[in-house]
């Protein structure tokens, strides 16, 4: 109200004040509503302080040579379009059984989606709407003073009259905000589709509600919203700068490649500190879901409905699987994935340390509040899924979510071969990530702009025939899934005929 300028410490008062009032609104369930409405008139307020006071910067050490050269080499390369047959998607037609969302989403259009069909907000399916329709709502929103926080801090940056502000809206965004209708055209057709096909999934008992969707999970609780939403105002500020900069994307750690190989060490979509900071962590589930605009759980649990029919085939009971997911991040699917089979022995890694623990935390969460007293206790490892710290044939069923377009391709032939050896005969290996060129055709063509915001490894990911991948490391293509901008494929393990393999 002053006018000027925030210092840190009011900043932090600010937060203390939004902490106390949600505490207390926690105690009094009655205030809840009043509370929510204050802090939504209060928000623009909000934004103004953190706006001058979320834009850090942080000394990182210089990259090795190696490494800018690595990276250069794959930045500077000019990637042309693929032959239609020749894209991904296309070839997956001869490689996998698709499923009804497939040919969904490839003639999916929302710029000619037509009148809306609406849901029916009554009756047993409302919860599910209201709670998904919300979720996409506050994103959307969440998302829109992002980029607005940092154009106006972009703004206040500048120095000097005649200096023009820079537009940190990224490239791959702006065809979304040059046209606001457009731009809600396809927030709620893709949304609509994405949460259809979620529900169609759950009534057709694949897997359960997401256990989320509670009045008892944390999310609901204000002062939960409150930290979140400050952590992704302050993030988001500084990642557009960033972004918009084209700023260096070293890390603040130095390795040797045995521990961190050198494509880890680098601030993928210029995420403070990369990988490799419990703040990172602690932000980047706000940050995802905000990118998808609330869709990126939906589109995430169509791993769960390769592992419901795997286990309908063997007929196997989940409490005598054992299940592996490489590259856990902050362990959310992998608590999605416990809370359908909680009796399956499961063990979630990543190269992270700060990550991991976020995502331990995160599935203890699940366990003392939404778990069954017999549940079984997840294990947590920290490993390079290019060389695993576990035995051959340790594992049933081999998950891998969002990792592989951030590889390079030696790295996703060495997950293979992992995956390979650490499967049993016939295990499954649930591979589930971007979209690729041909998934989406109506995409094609911008796709890739995905690939400039720090996605070194993006443009070749999305020309890799993953059926090909997956054959050379003694995999056979099962099933394919799509949901929005997600794929998700299954591959078994082909079984050795040990006997015939001595003979000779």
């Amino acid at each position: 109200t002053s006018g000027r300028v925030a210092t840190s410490s009011e900043v932090r008062k600010c937060y203390l004040h939004f902490s106390a009032m949600a505490w207390g609104t926690q105690r009094h369930k009655s205030r809840g509503l009043l509370v929510s409405a204050c802090f939504c008139l209060l928000s623009w307020k909000a934004v103004q302080l953190f706006v001058s006071a979320s834009v850090r910067t942080s000394e990182t050490v210089p990259r090795k040579a190696s490494d800018t050269a690595v990276l250069e080499k794959v930045q500077e390369r000019e990637w042309t379009m693929p032959e239609e047959a020749q894209r991904p998607g296309n070839l997956d037609d001869e490689n996998f059984q698709a499923g009804s969302s497939v040919k969904l989403w490839k003639d999916f259009d929302p710029e000619q989606a037509g009148e809306l069909e609406l849901p029916e907000f009554t009756g047993s399916d409302a919860p599910y709407w209201l709670y998904h329709f919300g979720r996409t709502g506050f994103f959307a929103a969440q998302g829109l003073v992002s980029v607005a926080a940092a154009n106006l801090a972009s703004t206040l940056g500048q120095s000097g009259a005649e200096s023009a502000a820079t537009d940190v809206t990224p490239k791959f965004l702006q065809q979304f905000f040059s046209s606001p209708q457009t731009f809600a055209t396809i927030t709620i057709s893709q949304s609509l589709e994405t949460f259809r096909q979620d529900l169609g999934y759950i009534k057709d008992g694949l897997f359960k509600q997401p256990y989320d969707m509670s009045p008892r999970h944390r999310q609901w609780s204000p002062a939960f919203i409150a930290d979140k939403g400050i952590r992704y105002l302050r993030e988001a500020t500084s990642v557009l700068k960033r972004s918009a900069d084209k700023a260096d994307t070293s890390t603040w750690v130095d390795s040797s490649e045995d521990i961190y190989p050198p494509y880890f060490r680098h601030t993928f979509h210029y995420q403070t500190d990369g990988w490799l900071s419990t703040e990172s962590a602690k932000v980047y589930e706000s940050s995802t879901e905000t990118l998808f605009l609330g869709r990126q759980d939906a589109m995430q649990r169509t791993t769960l409905v390769h592992i419901a029919k795997h286990l309908k085939d063997l007929g196997a009971d989940p409490a005598d699987m054992k299940l592996l997911e490489i590259g856990c991040g902050t362990g959310r699917v992998h608590t999605f994935i416990r809370d359908n089979w909680p009796s399956m022995q499961t063990t979630a890694s990543d190269l992270s340390p700060f990550y991991l623990e976020e995502a331990r935390k995160s599935n203890a969460y699940w366990e003392r509040n939404f778990a069954p007293s017999s549940a079984k206790r997840a294990t947590f490892v920290q490993a390079n899924a290019e060389s695993l710290p576990f035995a051959a044939g340790n594992f049933d069923v081999f998950v891998s979510v969002y990792l592989f377009h951030e590889l390079p391709a030696e790295a996703q032939d060495a997950v293979f071969a992992e995956a390979a050896r650490v499967l049993v005969d016939g295990g499954l290996f649930v591979l589930t990530d971007s979209v690729q060129l041909g998934d989406r055709p109506k995409l094609d063509d911008t796709i890739g702009r995905f690939g400039s915001f720090a996605e070194p490894h993006y443009q070749a990911y999305i020309r890799r025939d993953l059926a090909d991948l997956a054959r050379a490391h003694g995999f056979e293509p099962l099933a394919k899934e799509l949901s929005s901008a997600t794929k998700s494929l299954s591959f078994k393990k082909v079984t050795v005929n040990r006997n015939a393999t001595q003979a000779e």
